[in-house]
C-alpha cells in the first residue's frame, strides 16, 4: 500500500517558535539545588576515575585471589573428593545408575591423585641408601 503524495504545509518543517520572554532572576533555592546536583555529579565522576570499571570489579569477584595455597594442594583435593563420595553422593536424588557412575568416576580420580601424590612423595623423599656425605667411587 502506497501512501499518496499529499501536499505538506511549509511551516510543518520548521521548528515552532517559543515565546522569548524577558530573562528573569534565578531564585536562590533552585540555584542551590543545581549547584548541589552539579557537585554530586562531579564527585561521582571523580570517584569513578579512581575505581576500576564495573566489569573489572565483577571479574575480580568471580576470580578471587588465592589467600591460602594449601587449598590447592593435592591432599586437599583428595579430601574434598572423598567427602563427595562419602557424604554427597548418598544424599543425591538421582537414579542409582547415575550415582554409581559418578562414584566410579570420582573413585578413578581419587586413585589417580593418590598415585600421583605417592610418586611425588617418593621423588621428594631422599633415598635411605644414599648418604650425602659419601661419594660413590664408581
Amino acid at each position: 500500500m502506497k501512501i499518496p503524495d499529499r501536499p505538506m504545509p511549509g511551516d510543518r518543517y520548521r521548528a515552532s517558535r517559543a515565546d522569548a520572554g524577558p530573562i528573569g532572576r534565578i531564585d536562590a533555592e533552585s540555584f542551590d539545588q543545581d549547584t548541589a546536583f552539579t557537585r554530586a555529579v562531579s564527585e561521582s565522576r571523580s570517584r569513578q576515575t579512581e575505581q576500576p570499571a564495573l566489569a573489572d570489579r565483577l571479574d575480580a569477584l568471580a576470580q578471587p585471589a588465592a589467600s591460602d595455597s594449601r587449598s590447592y594442594e593435592n591432599a586437599r583435593s583428595i579430601e574434598l573428593l572423598q567427602h563427595v563420595v562419602d557424604s554427597i553422593l548418598p544424599k543425591l536424588e538421582a537414579d542409582d545408575d547415575i550415582v554409581a557412575m559418578a562414584r566410579d568416576i570420582i573413585g578413578e580420580e581419587l586413585e589417580w591423585r593418590q598415585a600421583w601424590e605417592g610418586r611425588m612423595n617418593e621423588a621428594m623423599a631422599p633415598s635411605l641408601d644414599d648418604d650425602p656425605g659419601e661419594k660413590s667411587l664408581s
